[in-house]
């Protein structure tokens, strides 16, 4: 339950411990500092008292800001967040295991704690949605993984849904994790592959 640093040379250094909650995502935040996800249970033990907080920090482990909370109080931001990425407009976008069966969601929080929306995936889906990672690209755009859809969803902004980016068909199984950079779409997959793609930057 701890955030540790690494450098290039692979000296290790903590940075601060996280307990009694367990880390599961970071991400650099256009603000300075790091976001970190933090939940009180494992994925396989949610029941309805399971919470989970953002917390902000400083590269010291000092920290900044805490989300867990609407700004009015009266409900719980996150039940168990995995993975977060920071869009461009400074929106924190967390993916989260809703219940013991891995089921998703993508919550998307502005920095004041209001609940920008949330998604669960298209209606047409033949599996659960199941996400593993999210990523943001210069526009604003949303990219998450569907591990069981074997695809890549792209959202807007706001939201709503443009296109699945990649599917089975492309060929892509089992996607789980995300980096992008530049015109590089990077995508860890289960069965120990790791597929690298071209990825338009051009504005939907």
């Amino acid at each position: 339950m701890e955030i540790r640093r690494v450098t290039p040379s692979g000296t290790e250094s903590d940075i601060c411990s996280t307990a009694p909650l367990h880390p599961n995502g970071i991400c650099k935040s256009y603000n300075g500092g790091l976001l970190v996800t933090l939940c009180s249970c494992e994925s396989t033990e949610i029941t309805s008292d399971s919470y989970g907080e953002v917390h902000h920090i400083n590269t010291s482990g000092g920290i900044i800001n805490k989300y867990t909370h609407t700004q009015d109080r009266k409900r719980k931001l996150f039940i168990n967040p995995s993975r977060i990425a920071q869009n461009k407009n400074t929106d924190l976008c967390v993916v989260e295991r809703i219940d013991r069966e891995y089921r998703s969601r993508l919550v998307c929080v502005s920095m004041l704690s209001q609940i920008r929306y949330t998604y669960t995936g298209q209606p047409a889906l033949k599996e659960m949605f199941l996400c593993g990672d999210v990523a943001c690209d210069h526009h604003g755009r949303i990219l998450l993984t569907d591990l069981d859809n074997h695809a890549v969803h792209l959202l807007r902004e706001d939201g709503h849904f443009l296109q699945y980016v990649l599917t089975a068909q492309s060929p892509l199984k089992w996607p789980q994790s995300l980096g992008l950079h530049g015109g590089t779409l990077w995508v860890g997959c289960q069965e120990g592959v790791v597929r690298v793609y071209k990825y338009s930057d051009e504005k939907c």
